[in-house]
This record gives C-alpha cells, structure tokens and sequence, in this order.
C-alpha cells in the first residue's frame, strides 16, 4: 500500500513575506524570511493497493539445459483526490474542479520464459523473454486523462553468459539486450480534448552490459560495471506538447553509465577501498524539439576505510570526494543535484 499527500503554502490574508536585500559576495548576511508565516494546506491526496501473485519453475531437460517458465498475476487500484482544485475550467480543457476524486484498477497477467545452458560448472548461458507493464496510478499523478487510460506494456529479450575463470577467483556477467514499449501513453495530438491520453506511443533501447568481480590477489578485491545503449529511439508518438519527439532519443537514457570500486586489506584490522562513478550526458523525458535542456555527463569519486577491533568495527564513506555537482535526477522543469561531499561514520557490533 503506498500513500502520498501533497501540501501547499500560501500566506494568509494581510501576510507579506518581503524579500531581504543581501550584500553581493556576502549572501549569508543575517537577513532571512519568516517561513513559519505560511500556511501549510493539503490540496491533493493519492492513495493505492498492489497485489501480485507468481508461480515459477526451473525445469531440467537435459544434463546441461534447463527450462525457465514463469507467470505473474497483478492488481493495481489506485484512487486520487484533489481538493482544491487547479486552473479554470472556462478556459482550460484540463482544469481540475475542487474535490475531483478518480479512481481506476487494473489486473493483469506478465510472463516469463527461458532456456539455460549450462555446460560446466564455468559456464553458464541464458536466453530470456518477459513481459511487463506499469498502470497509470505508478505516477502519482492521476488526471482527468490518466485515470482513464489502460496500462502500458513492454517486452524485453536477453541473450547472456556468466562465467567463472582464473580458478574462481574472477566471476563475469555479459549480456546484451532489447527493450520495448509497445503502447505508450501520449497525449491525442488530433482530439478536441487536449487532456485526452492514448496508447499510441512506442520506443525502444537495445544495449549491452558487462559485469566484473573478483580479486586480484587474497587481499585485493574489485567490481566492475557498465551498461552502453547506443541504440534507443521514440519510434512513435503522437507530437502532443509534453510527448517525446518521434525519432529523438529518449530521455533518462544515457548511452554510457558505470562504475568502479575496489578494496584492500592493508592489514587484519584495516581496509580501504574506493571508486568511480560515471554517466554520460542525459535528458529528461517529454523535452520539446526545441528543449536544449540537459544533464552533462560526469565522473564522481567515493572513498572508504575500516577499522576492525574484533566484533567492532568502526567505518568511515566519504562520498562525491571532489563535491561535483551534478544532476542526479532530472526532470522538464527542475532537477535535483546529487548530494554533495558527505562524511559519514557508522559504529557496527556483530553478536555471536
């Protein structure tokens, strides 16, 4: 069961909140604003109860393959009241009125299907279909539209391997992929209602991703990862202002992403360790053509040490060590930056 509640402040009848004049160079002067001032008023509420259920079976058919067959059921219900209403329904198709409820529930069946391939101990192979989708409550934002409109449905293929090599003291993951959303929701681009969804959407990415672990030597350990998508593509869209542009890219989809972290155990009581992290340059979803909005790509660096005194052990992570700044989610109007240089120390005990 989730639940959200949004508030909004305003100022009461006769309350001003004057803006305080800084001093260039010297913003943190004294000046401030009485916040405790605004009124604090709960205009919209969300609601909604998820159930699933899945059977799974691994079968063996041969000495060396293996059969993967999987069926999930879900319901979603969701229900979405706004109590104060938004925009003016004279002159916005959209506009909600005060007190709107919607309510919507979806049930349906997702699979799961594979063959695995496993000639040693080694090795091991796989080749994996599935199924998915994502009902309109999952956004938090139910409209007149949304609230109206099915689910969306993906499909995904994988062909990978994992294998195990340098006498077990390395384990690798590849595997490329192909991803679909086969209905999107999009705004009805040729309907007199503007607030009208339709399933006519499409888009897909298809990649690669490789994973790496293992120890170099008894006292130095290493993980790898990146994920490079230099496929992805809005295949289909209806041009409605807030939809993708067809034949772009789509957003939250960088074509390169990874990470680096590695440890050492200096001696019995101490270990260190340290990493990167990396993302190439990302969009929000839903730009206009004309957007020239973006994330820039960017390195982050992350460091650690610990300090073992039997079942003690004290740990210090110094997260984003050169304080980059940069977006760790974006969206069309804002985003919001990652955090910035952070020390964090933790006192664990292990009890026998």
């Amino acid at each position: 069961r989730d639940e959200f509640e949004n508030f909004t402040l305003s100022t009461p009848a006769g309350v001003t909140l004057a803006k305080p004049r800084t001093t260039v160079g010297t913003p943190n002067d004294g000046a401030w604003i009485d916040e405790s001032l605004r009124v604090a008023t709960l205009s919209r509420t969300f609601a909604s109860n998820a159930l699933g259920v899945y059977v799974q079976d691994l079968i063996q058919i041969a000495p060396a393959w293996k059969l993967l067959g999987g069926l999930r059921w879900d319901r979603f219900a969701g229900r979405y009241r706004n109590l104060t209403g938004q925009g003016n329904p004279a002159t916005n198709p959209c506009a909600v009125p005060a007190d709107a409820r919607y309510r919507r529930s979806d049930s349906l069946p997702s699979h799961r299907v594979g063959v695995l391939f496993q000639p040693s101990d080694e090795q091991s192979y796989h080749l994996s279909y599935g199924t998915s989708f994502n009902t309109s409550g999952d956004t938090y934002q139910y409209d007149v539209g949304s609230a109206q409109t099915p689910p969306e449905k993906s499909r995904n293929v994988e062909l990978g391997a994992k294998l195990d090599w340098a006498q077990g003291r390395f384990s690798t993951r590849a595997a490329i992929f192909h991803s679909t959303k086969t209905n999107e929701r999009n705004r009805d681009a040729d309907s007199v209602d503007a607030c009208n969804y339709v399933l006519s959407g499409e888009r897909h990415a298809a990649g690669f991703e490789l994973d790496l672990a293992g120890r170099l030597t008894p006292q130095w350990e290493i993980y790898a990862s990146y994920a490079w998508i230099p496929s992805a593509n809005v295949d289909r869209s209806s041009g409605a202002a807030g939809t993708e542009v067809q034949g772009s890219r789509p957003g939250l989809t960088p074509r390169h992403s990874g990470t680096v972290w590695t440890t050492y155990q200096l001696t019995p009581r101490w270990r260190l360790g340290g990493g990167l992290n990396a993302k190439s340059a990302d969009k929000p979803v839903g730009l206009s053509a004309t957007s020239s909005n973006r994330a820039p790509s960017y390195v982050s660096a992350d460091l650690m040490a610990e300090y073992a005194i039997g079942d003690l052990l004290l740990k210090a992570n110094l997260t984003n060590v050169t304080n980059e700044h940069y977006a760790e989610y974006v969206y069309r109007g804002h985003y919001v930056p990652a955090q910035p240089r952070t020390l964090q120390l933790t006192v664990s005990y292990r009890f026998h």
